[in-house]
């Protein structure tokens, strides 16, 4: 089986996105604030929405081609708590992410 690996940062409103196969990286700040005051999820339909959006413009239709995709997502900007961290991991799984490791 082939295994891509990604790693992604998510922080207030921002995400950073690279493919560590292939090294192609996009990042973006949501015009569409997903993020309050207190928690880094606090849209997380409009969260994913974005996310999505991201992995296709880094991937393209090739990405439907790939069988065992993961990622190592890091939280950052402030106190994260475990619902951010369980919201995250639920996006990258409906995105197709069979293994995600948020810290």
């Amino acid at each position: 089986m082939f295994i891509v690996r990604y790693r992604a940062a998510v922080s207030r409103n921002h995400v950073h996105l690279t493919n560590m196969t292939t090294g192609a990286t996009v990042t973006r700040t949501s015009a569409c604030s997903f993020s309050s005051e207190s928690r880094l999820i606090a849209d997380p339909k409009g969260a994913a929405t974005f996310i999505g959006e991201l992995i296709r413009e880094l991937e393209g239709r090739r990405r439907w081609f790939r069988f065992l995709p993961i990622v190592d997502v890091t939280l950052a900007g402030g106190l994260t708590t475990p619902e951010d961290r369980g919201a995250v991991r639920r996006i990258f799984v409906e995105h197709g992410f069979v293994r995600v490791r948020v810290s």
